[in-house]
């Protein structure tokens, strides 16, 4: 596992996030640990106050000399069950010593001048500044001090007679050590609790992630044995998680490469070959010419050929070079409004000048053209669409007998286009080599293209440029019943 390895860093940012959370748990569970002891303190002191200064309020009490002297009905004198009081007084640097109990409430009896009343008390208050307080606004005050370098708590609450009136304040003291042996038994268990949690929580997530990163594993080993020159083979996928929906994304880039790849060779082979064919003819042609001497009619037959082989090899040269651009989208269109019906005949003438007879005849059937009046007008450049039409009536025209028929019509189409459409009566296209129709270099009759002077580019040249016009190619076809070739163009 490297140093900088999506395991390790799975694991880092696990373990450093569950840190941070036990860290603030712990934090917020000792605040809130703390806060309960206090207020459990606080309660305890509010209890033996309020018991006390119930006792305090009773009528018949005579302080003073009797000092926490009561007489019963008979007029006998008794002593009162003070709370606190007979206790020995505590050693707290100010006099006093700790009682058997250090969580026992220390009682401390002052009058609001602060002089403290015996019995329950010889000592001053156990906190001056809450004593003031309570005397002065006659409310419960709670404050926290340190005696003898001990946390204590302190509760000072007045104390009235029967007749409402405050006469003396009441200061009781507890210390604070039963919150720090629990605070700090708290922090040491979290102490232990959080790193052993953390290792507990490393080693399971690198477990855990060894596992989940499995598929990744595999993918990239086999990743590395598919090469450019064999791209058959393919990702595992297995689950249904997130790696296989990747693995099947990677295997679904592989099988469109697989196809470019193969479609690219065949391209090559192809366009190799049909270049060979005239070049191979110029060659011959020229090398008959030169063996011996011949008739002015001789070398002008054999220009002649070289000439048409020439014209051959340009036209797929042209081709591919439109496919290319086309390809890597630099096809170069111009855009404007373009007379569909300037279009057509001009398509319409190229034809007819290439299929005209020596007699001045025509071997082509007879074209029709039926643009509607007027005629309309389409975005588009006019070269390139000019070269669309012209391809798709060389087809028709080329498949179609001469007792046959070409029709070229328009129509309006959905959202403000026009549709136009080649149909001719010509022998159609089996439904096996309908999808292939348009594929570059594919021939639905090999030897009766080749023999009318077809390159298998025609309809891929037509394609790219309707695909360049944003408008599509769709082609209906059927052995016996013609072929119809529809274009979608934008007004």
């Amino acid at each position: 596992m490297g140093p900088k390895s999506v395991r390790l860093k799975l694991t880092l940012w696990s373990v450093s996030v569950l840190a941070v959370s036990l860290l603030v748990f712990g934090g917020l569970l000792r605040v809130q640990v703390q806060r309960d002891i206090v207020g459990g303190i606080d309660a305890d002191l509010r209890r033996f106050g309020g018991f006390f200064r119930a006792r305090w309020s009773e009528p018949r009490r005579e302080p003073g000399a009797e000092g926490g002297r009561t007489r019963d009905r008979g007029g006998r004198s008794r002593d009162r069950d003070w709370p606190g009081r007979g206790q020995p007084p505590p050693r707290d640097g100010r006099g006093g010593g700790r009682p058997d109990n250090p969580m026992r409430p220390r009682p401390r009896v002052l009058t609001l001048d602060g002089k403290p009343m015996p019995p329950f008390t010889t000592e001053g208050p156990w906190d001056a500044a809450t004593f003031r307080i309570s005397a002065r606004e006659g409310r419960d005050v709670f404050s926290t001090i340190r005696v003898n370098g001990e946390p204590t708590r302190v509760l000072s609450l007045p104390l009235r007679r029967a007749d409402g009136r405050s006469d003396a304040v009441l200061q009781v003291a507890r210390p604070l050590a039963e919150l720090h042996w629990a605070i700090g038994r708290l922090t040491r268990t979290l102490l232990m609790l959080i790193p052993l949690s953390l290792l507990i929580a490393g080693v399971g997530g690198a477990f855990l992630t060894s596992r989940a990163l499995r598929p990744v594993r595999n993918i990239t080993r086999a990743a590395s044995k598919i090469e450019a020159q064999d791209l058959s083979g393919r990702l595992p996928v297995s689950g249904g998680d997130e790696f296989a929906e990747l693995a099947s994304t990677v295997n679904g880039m592989l099988e469109r490469l697989e196809r470019a790849f193969e479609q690219q060779r065949r391209f090559t082979a192809d366009a190799s070959h049909e270049l060979r064919t005239p070049l191979a003819a110029i060659k011959v042609t020229t090398s008959l010419a030169l063996r011996g001497d011949r008739t002015p009619a001789q070398y002008r037959q054999a220009l002649l050929t070289a000439d048409r082989s020439a014209d051959t090899a340009t036209r797929i040269i042209q081709d591919l070079l439109l496919l290319a651009r086309s390809d890597t989208g630099r096809m170069g269109l111009r855009l404007a409004p373009t007379r569909l019906s300037d279009v057509v005949l001009s398509a319409v003438e190229a034809v007819e000048a290439t299929n005209r007879a020596p007699d001045g005849g025509t071997l082509a059937p007879p074209i029709e053209v039926a643009l509607g009046d007027p005629a309309p007008e389409v975005s588009g450049d006019a070269h390139h669409l000019v070269r669309l039409f012209t391809n798709l009536l060389e087809n028709a025209v080329r498949h179609t007998p001469p007792d046959g028929r070409v029709r070229v019509t328009a129509s309006a189409a959905a959202g403000d286009a026009v549709s136009v459409t080649v149909e001719d009566t010509g022998a159609g296209i089996a439904p096996e080599h309908l999808p292939h129709v348009g594929e570059r270099f594919y021939r639905v009759d090999d030897s009766r293209t080749r023999a009318s002077g077809g390159t298998g580019l025609g309809l891929a040249i037509c394609r790219s440029i309707a695909d360049a016009h944003g408008s599509g190619l769709a082609i209906d076809s059927a052995p016996g019943r013609g072929t119809r070739v529809r274009v979608t163009l934008p007004r």
